[in-house]
């Protein structure tokens, strides 16, 4: 499901979460991911009961610059 451009591989999926103290983007396809457990674009793992829609928490700076590089489109 990846499409080359000059800026290498595109074409991930993922979503925002709510988790922790601010919201992060998970990929929907992670070959990071072992167990359950979610892994954001920045590295943060949380259990999937931890994890709530999208709210009023800040958003992760690491996760917000990768999808406005437009490296990982949103899933609504």
């Amino acid at each position: 499901m990846t499409r080359s451009t000059e800026n290498g591989p595109e074409g991930r999926v993922g979503y925002w979460a709510a988790f922790g103290y601010q919201n992060h983007m998970i990929p929907v396809e992670d070959p990071r991911r072992t167990g359950s457990d979610l892994i954001a674009l920045c590295g943060v793992m949380a259990a999937p009961e931890d994890v709530a829609t999208r709210d009023g928490r800040p958003t992760c700076s690491v996760c917000a610059i990768e999808v406005r590089s437009g490296r990982i489109d949103l899933r609504s």
